[in-house]
């Protein structure tokens, strides 16, 4: 498939009829604030107020979907060798983004299509192009159905069979819980193919089911879960009784399924930072707007002291999950074997720093936080509620900080022997990526992580950079002194994975009957990492941007801020200077106020009272 066989994605007709799709992941986002409308405007079929009154009645919101499909959002999950317009990895995060702000709801019902991305993992060439061109007709809704209601995360002990019957395989057991469970028009699913001689990780293997092409035998739906947050979403499960489907719906080898499971998560989870960006942008927008326009004690509410801060502080935890969330996905293009510890590192502080920030936007708020009146504070509900939920999605918190301490020796092992590289193409967001390859991702990273690799040469670039404006040689010298602070800091995180190893070790065997035996305490280093991991990336897109992202972004006092954190998404009263705090908080509200996504980058959200682009078509919601 080529190009020029593709239809024009509805984006083209934005800019005026010619394909002209934005190539930059900013402007991509910026077209589809335009096409979406701004979400104060209740008519809009995303609107924050629509949103909650679909929330309220456990509705899934069909017309915010049919919106974001009408954009084709479904061409951005198939690579452009496949005829898609997937290009970056930032296209994914920045779209999400977008969405997630407006409603969660819609965000995670309609991503499931991240899923069909194992078809380019562990699918032939067939497959790839079947599935390719099914994505791209528009109206697949995919479902992840690897849980079972007995095993959790442990998918080990999954008990769904497939049973190999000539060309064909019967599919028996019930997936649970799952998004989209009921409402899939396809289901990527691990069913179990080996017998009891078969050791437990080749037993499973993975099928992509086309509800549509099931031969014979029943396919059904699970009801619906009540649910905290996401109270629109489809959170669900489905049934296989008998259902015959051809041996063509397994991807990859049998016996293959969990590895090729983890693959996909490992790349799906650093997807899900765009989640916790959208809605941490709204959960802050939110509130320092309503205060900001809330007068008490003779002058407006955010201006005094311990709000400012507070407020300053949440920004400033936004600007560190964004260079995250960026460097992951460069490092997605460019180190893709890496991602089975980065994946989890970047899901795992991104939510950490948006998760943290609701609390504290919470206390901040004060009565308003409870009350779900559709005004801001109602919005700030609905997101507190939703934005929770991405620490599970895709392997919980403490699933991914398990799988990084398992690989902690490695890491540890590895430290120090990585090859200097030239590092401006990780961290300079105008240098050119390689395509996209998202079938490099590997289980085992074998202890390598470009970030921290890098940190060495970050630290070399500081000392030979010179004072400029805004940046003198005062702040040079603090902010060297940090970063050498954080090679520290990493080399004793590392040492102490063998200590803890060996205190482990030493240790008298407990009543406990799991298998699982990782240690809490190498847990605790897995975590420590996460916020260290962070640090550096934000160091790093400090050190290669300066030239042309602007005077605050350039002077890094926000950066002299982050690193000065002990746990970078942790923050507590009186821990700014002053001047720090109104530098932020006033970049804070000019962006606020310019309507532009809280970010290290200009990037513009839809004008005030500007109503969504009509549709030329109309896709079936499920």
């Amino acid at each position: 498939m080529t190009k020029s066989d593709v239809e024009m994605s509805p984006v083209s007709a934005i800019s005026g009829g010619a394909v002209q799709r934005p190539v930059e992941a900013p402007a991509l986002a910026e077209a589809l604030e335009d096409w979406l409308g701004d979400p104060e405007l209740e008519s809009n079929s995303i609107s924050f107020v629509r949103a909650l009154e679909l929330d309220e009645r456990d509705e899934l919101p069909a017309a915010g979907i049919n919106q974001v499909r009408a954009f084709g959002f479904n061409r951005y999950f198939v690579p452009e060798w496949l005829g898609g317009d997937l290009r970056a990895a930032e296209d994914i995060l920045m779209l999400t983004r977008v969405i997630a702000r407006r409603d969660m709801n819609v965000a995670v019902s309609e991503s499931t299509q991240v899923w069909m991305m194992l078809a380019w993992i562990g699918g032939d060439a067939e497959q790839q192009a079947k599935y390719a061109a099914t994505v791209l007709r528009g109206g697949v809704v995919p479902c992840l159905a690897y849980s079972e209601p007995g095993h959790g995360a442990d998918l080990a002990a999954n008990r769904f069979v497939a049973t190999p019957d000539g060309s064909q395989y019967v599919l028996s057991g019930e997936k649970w819980p799952i998004n989209r469970g009921r409402t899939s028009t396809h289901v990527v699913l691990l069913g179990t193919t080996g017998n009891d001689e078969v050791p437990a990780k080749r037993k499973q293997s993975m099928f992509l089911v086309d509800r549509s092409q099931v031969i014979s035998g029943e396919v059904t739906g699970v009801p619906r879960v009540p649910t905290y947050g996401l109270r629109g979403c489809d959170i669900s499960g489905v049934a296989f009784n008998d259902a015959r489907v051809d041996a063509s719906a397994r991807l990859g080898a049998e016996g293959e399924g969990l590895e090729l499971a983890l693959r996909g998560l490992l790349i799906t989870r650093t997807f899900c930072t765009g989640l916790s960006l959208g809605t941490g942008d709204t959960m802050l927008r939110a509130v320092s707007g309503f205060l900001s326009d809330r007068v008490l004690y003779d002058g407006p509410a955010s201006e005094i002291p311990y709000v400012s801060e507070s407020l300053a502080n949440a920004y400033l935890s936004m600007l560190v999950a964004e260079c995250e969330s960026l460097v992951a996905m460069r490092g997605l293009h460019l180190y893709t074997e890496q991602f089975s510890i980065w994946g989890n590192l970047a899901k795992v502080q991104v939510a950490r720093l948006v998760d943290f920030n609701s609390k504290a936007l919470s206390r901040t708020l004060g009565a308003r936080y409870f009350m779900r009146a559709p005004e801001h504070a109602g919005t700030f509900q609905k997101m507190l509620r939703d934005g929770a939920v991405v620490s599970v999605f895709d392997g919980s918190e403490p699933v991914c900080l398990d799988s990084i301490a398992l690989q902690l020796p490695a890491l540890a092992k590895a430290h120090g022997k990585d090859q200097d590289e030239d590092w401006r193409t990780l961290y300079d967001l105008r240098a050119e990526l390689p395509a996209f390859e998202p079938d490099r991702v590997s289980v085992f990273g074998r202890g390598r992580d470009a970030t921290f690799a890098s940190l060495p040469a970050l630290i070399s670039r500081l000392a030979e950079l010179s004072p400029s404006a805004g940046c003198d040689e005062d702040r040079l010298a603090v902010l060297r002194a940090q970063a050498e602070q954080l090679r520290q800091e990493l080399d004793a995180l590392l040492e102490r994975v063998h200590e803890v190893r060996r205190w482990s070790a030493a240790q008298p065997a407990g009543p406990s009957a799991s298998a699982k035996t990782t240690p809490p305490r190498l847990i605790r280093v897995a975590e420590e990492l996460s916020a260290l991991h962070a640090k550096v990336a934000a160091l790093g897109i400090w050190l290669f941007n300066r030239d042309h992202l602007g005077e605050f972004f350039a002077d890094g006092e926000w950066l002299q801020a982050a690193l000065a954190r002990k746990q970078i998404h942790q923050y507590e009263a009186g821990d700014l200077q002053p001047s720090t705090t109104w530098k932020l908080f006033t970049q804070m509200n000019l962006q606020r106020t310019n309507n532009e996504f809280f970010s290290i980058r200009t990037v513009r959200l839809a004008e005030p009272g500007a109503r969504e682009a009509s549709q030329d078509h109309e896709s079936a919601v499920a």
